[in-house]
């Protein structure tokens, strides 16, 4: 690890300044200089800047320098590109903040307006770092400086990107939204890291845990990132260039065989304490996140927007604060990340993949991260999309979690049986991280998984009882027909007592497979405590399981004419591995007599 600082210190704002810094009050309209930044390799390069406008408003947080950027290192990346974000831009001689924003509208292709976030701001990002002081949040709208009103603007709006139809006299700003770097990632699981993943199964009971189930998990497109761009390991024979300013800086999500981060700019560096981006990443307030050395192959001038292309690389510290002004993190500070562990096995081709992930603990990133990782894991085992059956296994364990959490499950697919293999361990880690009673502190999370080709299910195809009619007290004495995909038919049989008091007209008895929804006439699960939350998670039945339940008639619901079914005994066992599919019933008359 290495600790960088600077030799000139003032104290600005409660921080000791390790740069000497032109305050916003002292920006004027006209003034120029320039800024720092890596345009390809680890050559930091110069661009030259002009103070067009100064927007000065009640607070810190509304507060930035508007200027006109220009140069070789402008021209060579197409404008203001994803990645430059962070960069510093000095005025006199002196820092004055760090380029942010991009702007639509402008006069000038070869000098783009752009938006400078003031050193003074961001300072108190290095504050929250050292002292845990959040800032504020500015709003979406301010008037536009009167230097701009030349130029026919009258406002300037804030938004997350350009619009398709800009409404005159306004000048849109957006954050140069650090480009994200991706390494290892087959095309499709880049595909549902962006767009995120239908969950389906509506009726699984998993999803009812949920808070706020919208029936999928968000991918990086719903969080306004930036691209995500398939990028190449740096060269092994190029040292990564120190954290400065104007050098490239990675935040990382996940790291180890396969990597995924996002790319920006080093504005200042003090004592330690790293300042980048001069605009959210995540937007998340403190985090711990990877702080990462990076690399960039080259910025590529694309037609929708320039941005940097490269790599993250090394993990050098953590990134503690993600706020309006800035990220900003600690160089030698260790991460708390959740250590991921995927085995996948192919039984067709008696081979496998091993991959191992560091993970960054980010509630709402979780699932989505653990998924891709999972999907890509098994992707390199099978080589193929296609139909098959998976056994998986998986354990979940955490700091605070009473006890590690275990569950085995068989899944079965038609067309992509690969979708399924992280599905629900994706599931459960979200509900651990949401539940109501603890933080889990997920420490590793290892998944065990071996995949056929072939369709192992099991149909239910009848149910059978030994009498026309029961009363109370007696057993019910049951058989289930089944039929294996493409194979011979098997049956199971045993018996469910009715209870002595139990007072209904009629029972129904099912044969079902794997978990079932909560019926009208039954309460919810009771979960008190963390530790019933994983009784409960690993108890709910998996897809292997045939389970025969009896049912009877809610009293209250047969008073206001709706059949509402209650469960009242159920026996079941394990098929193998094999999904049990279909379902039967019996309606069986009761009552005394019988």
């Amino acid at each position: 690890m290495r600790l960088l600082g600077l030799a000139c210190v003032i104290a600005i704002a409660g921080t000791a300044v390790g740069a000497d810094i032109i305050p916003l009050s002292e920006v004027r309209p006209g003034m120029t200089g320039y800024g720092l930044t890596v345009v390809a390799g680890t050559q930091v390069s110069r661009f030259e800047v002009e103070v067009v406008g100064v927007l000065d408003e009640p607070g810190d947080e509304n507060d930035f320098i508007i200027v006109r950027a220009y140069g070789d290192a402008i021209d060579r990346s197409g404008g203001i590109a994803q990645g430059m974000s962070g960069s510093p831009v000095y005025l006199d001689g002196r820092l004055a903040g760090a380029l942010s924003r991009a702007a639509l509208w402008s006069a000038d292709p070869h000098r783009p307006l752009g938006l400078v976030t003031p050193i003074e701001t961001m300072l108190a990002v290095l504050d929250e770092v050292k002292q845990q002081v959040p800032p504020e949040e500015p709003p979406e709208e301010i008037p536009i400086p009167k230097e701009l009103e030349k130029l026919g603007l009258s406002r300037l709006k804030f938004v997350a990107r350009p619009p398709d139809v800009p409404e005159p006299g306004v000048l849109y700003s957006w954050p140069l939204t650090a480009p994200v770097m991706a390494s290892g990632f087959s095309p499709r699981a880049l595909e549902v890291l962006a767009q995120g993943l239908d969950l389906g199964l509506a009726e699984h009971p998993f999803l009812a845990l949920l808070p706020g189930w919208r029936g999928k998990i968000a991918g990086l497109s719903d969080f306004d990132l930036g691209r995500i761009v398939q990028a190449p390991s740096a060269p092994q024979d190029l040292p990564a260039l120190p954290f400065s300013p104007g050098a490239p800086v990675g935040v990382g999500l996940l790291t180890g065989d396969i990597t995924l981060g996002a790319l920006g700019t080093v504005t200042l560096v003090e004592e330690g304490a790293v300042l980048a981006f001069g605009h959210p990443f995540l937007f998340s307030g403190r985090t711990d996140y990877f702080l990462t050395s990076a690399y960039v192959f080259d910025t590529v001038a694309a037609l929708d927007a320039p941005y940097k292309l490269g790599t993250i690389g090394e993990v050098e510290g953590a990134i503690l604060a993600d706020r309006w002004a800035a990220i900003g993190g600690l160089v030698g500070r260790s991460p708390q990340p959740v250590a991921l562990d995927f085995s996948v096995w192919d039984e067709d081709r008696g081979q496998g993949t091993r991959l191992a992930v560091s993970m960054v603990r980010e509630a709402r990133l979780e699932a989505l991260l653990f998924y891709v990782a999972g999907l890509e894991a098994t992707d390199r085992a099978l080589d193929r999309i296609g139909p098959g059956t998976v056994s998986v296994h998986y354990r979940i364990e955490g700091d605070d979690l009473p006890r590690p959490l275990e569950r085995h499950n068989v899944f079965l697919s038609t067309q992509d049986v690969a979708l399924y293999v992280p599905w629900e361990a994706a599931i459960v880690t979200d509900i651990l991280e949401y539940n109501e009673f603890a933080d889990p502190g997920l420490l590793m999370i290892t998944l065990d998984a071996s995949i056929t080709p072939e369709l192992s299910a099991i149909r239910i195809v009848d149910l059978e009882v030994d009498k026309d009619r029961y009363a109370p007290g007696d057993t019910i004495q049951f058989t289930v027909h089944l039929q294996d995909w493409r194979g011979e038919g098997s049956s199971w049989s045993g018996e469910l007592p009715i209870p002595e008091d139990l007072d209904t007209p009629y029972l129904e008895l099912r044969a079902y497979g794997g978990p079932r929804p909560v019926e009208k006439g039954e309460g919810v699960p009771i979960i008190a405590s963390l530790s019933d939350l994983i009784d409960y998670l690993e108890g709910v039945p998996s897809y292997d399981t045939l389970t025969v339940e009896l049912f009877a008639l809610d009293p209250v619901s047969e008073l206001m004419g709706e059949p509402w079914m209650y469960g009242v005994s159920d026996v079941s066992a394990s098929v193998g591995e094999a999904v049990v599919y279909d379902e039967v019933s019996l309606i069986i008359p009761f009552g005394a007599g019988g």
